[in-house]
């Protein structure tokens, strides 16, 4: 149920009652509430009045500040949090998937895919502008690429365009015909730059082999026509649904200014390319968001300073709605570590590719200013960096623009952080530089095994996502998931960052353990300070947005496994159910 000006009020009596937000009043009391705010962690009561936050406390004194006429919300013993935020996840992108048609893992022979094409045939969702699209490609399926290529290069496709995007969001395979469409060839790739030649798989006879992986993979993606703003406010609907199912208020959009399935990685955005950012405003102008989001601008590691004055007039455009804005700049320091892309920025060679630790080309000079410049706007600079060399030149290029600008103020994050040098752990707190951390990877799994597994040299794969370790050196550690590359339930990735445990056991070391209430902090106003919101939002204070998640269990205090089977009872946004599970 989503009303779109009426406050749904549940309270004790037989009929619900809905009223203008804006006119009403409302003591929200009767339940376990954890607020986030470390002066008054649990308190009793909270009033609020049209979307914000008026009063936090005792009980008594809250309802003599909320006054006689308040309406009264019980929450019948279950637990309240503020809104979960998630400091990276791709809402558009996963809702825009929603229309697409996934591809099912663990297909073993080309008669089972045969079977799922064949039962599929008509589905409307696998055409992509006369391409036959599928999404969220099991990573595992690149060990196997005979099988792929034994369907969809078969003589009933010699004319039909075939895609398979891997679930990694940074590989996927196309068949010759795409190949073609693309201008791929073997022919082109012998005169191609060299992010596209690194990104192309190849036969041992040194053919084109479909799989790409980003410079390639962007290369494949641009011969596919746009998608368009309509369809892109369908995605981000769908997306924003999903997470507030899950109790999510706010997250930050990493790549806002580029549409889906456009080129990211070799690809330089200028002021021209608003991307999601119109639909998201017009969502939100047309009340229909239900979220605050922090935009970022996807900018080129290797983009002169120039460009940051691209993003700023983007951000003078796009940030005049207060749920939506654009709030800084979104970097790939690198790419991916699993096989066979290998593409993620080590401090040692790959044991099957010697002398290979990820691309060396960065000017490091000019890097710097790059950052400078960005920090010096007040900008969010915000890192994919998942190899330790990466985080390294990350947190070399903060370090830099802390020097030429001083403290701007400004919190800058690094996200993924799946291998991070001990020597790179307190420059975090040191230079006032955030870990937005997917834990729900922090599990053994074959991400974390089968495919880096005697291709990444041993002692880097000792300390795989060091939450503890970053906690520890007082780093402050926010809540992401990076939807759709995994689920945005936060309670899973809450689950495995306490156990470490995935669907192969546990991933040592148990030091890198976190505490529950570190990642409920994680999840609230650690977040809202990574994306640049924590004055509105992230905790239950008096002034902020009124947004909460009602839990059917206290996350505090029931055991590990059952607080990852808690149920969201409702969400509310602004003042207003967004979301109830009745």
């Amino acid at each position: 149920m989503k009303p779109a000006k009426f406050f749904l009020v549940c309270a004790l009596a037989a009929t619900s009652l809905s009223v203008q937000a804006q006119e009403t009043t409302t003591l929200i009391y009767g339940g376990e509430i954890y607020s986030a705010d470390p002066n008054n962690p649990h308190p009793q009561a909270i009033a609020i009045e049209g979307d914000k936050i008026i009063a936090v406390g005792n009980y008594q004194d809250v309802l003599k500040q909320a006054g006689r006429n308040a309406v009264h919300l019980d929450l019948k013993g279950n637990y309240l949090l503020p809104g979960l935020i998630d400091s990276h996840a791709h809402v558009a992108y996963a809702g825009f998937q929603t229309v697409t048609l996934a591809f099912p893992d663990g297909l073993k022979d080309a008669a089972e895919i045969r079977q799922f094409v064949h039962a599929n045939q008509h589905n409307s969702q696998r055409d992509l502008n006369g391409v036959q699209f599928y999404s969220n490609l099991n990573l595992d399926y690149w060990n196997n690429i005979q099988l792929l290529s034994s369907v969809f290069n078969s003589p009933d496709y010699k004319d039909i365009p075939v895609v398979l995007a891997g679930s990694d969001a940074h590989t996927g395979w196309a068949n010759q015909a795409m190949l073609r469409k693309a201008n791929l060839t073997d022919e082109m790739l012998a005169k191609a730059d060299p992010g596209i030649k690194a990104g192309t798989g190849l036969t041992p006879q040194g053919k084109i082999n479909g799989f790409v992986a980003e410079g390639a993979w962007d290369y494949v993606l641009s011969a596919i026509p746009p998608v368009d703003d309509t369809k892109i406010a369908q995605g981000i609907v769908a997306g924003a649904k999903v997470m507030n199912g899950f109790g999510i208020t706010a997250w930050m959009d990493p790549i806002s200014n580029v549409r889906p399935l456009a080129p990211v990685f070799n690809a330089h955005p200028g002021r021209n390319d608003e991307g999601l950012l119109p639909a998201y405003t017009t969502l939100a102008k047309a009340g229909k968001l239900n979220a605050h989001v922090t935009g970022l601008a996807l900018v080129n590691i290797h983009s002169t300073p120039a460009a940051i004055d691209d993003v700023v007039a983007l951000r003078d455009k796009f940030s005049h709605t207060p749920d939506v804005r654009l709030g800084g700049i979104k970097i790939f320091q690198d790419g991916v570590i699993e096989y066979p892309a290998q593409t993620a920025k080590l401090s040692e060679s790959y044991l099957n590719r010697p002398g290979y630790s990820g691309d060396n080309s960065l000017d490091k000079a000019q890097y710097c200013q790059l950052i400078a410049k960005a920090d010096a706007a007040h900008l969010i600079a915000h890192f994919h960096a998942i190899g330790d060399r990466a985080v390294s030149e990350a947190l070399d290029g903060i370090a830099c623009a802390r020097k030429q600008n001083g403290d701007s103020g400004v919190m800058h994050s690094i996200t993924h952080l799946e291998v991070v040098s001990p020597q790179s752990l307190p420059r975090f707190q040191q230079l006032n530089v955030a870990a937005s951390m997917q834990l729900l990877w922090a599990g053994k799994d074959a991400a974390s095994t089968t495919l880096i597994d005697g291709k990444v040299p041993a002692p880097l794969l000792k300390h795989l996502y060091p939450a503890g370790d970053l906690y520890r050196h007082h780093a402050l550690i926010a809540g992401a998931s990076d939807w759709p590359v995994s689920s945005p339930n936060p309670l899973e990735a809450i689950y495995t960052a306490v156990t470490r445990m995935g669907e192969l056991g546990e991933l040592p070391p148990s030091s890198e353990k976190m505490h529950r209430v570190a990642m409920l902090q994680a999840y609230t106003l650690n977040a809202a300070k990574v994306i640049g919101r924590d004055k509105e939002i992230g905790s239950i204070a008096p002034g902020k947005s009124a947004d909460f998640v009602l839990f059917d269990r206290n996350l505090e205090q029931v055991s590990i496994e059952k607080l990852r089977d808690a149920k969201v009872v409702w969400t509310m946004f602004e003042g207003k159910q967004v979301y109830s599970a009745h």
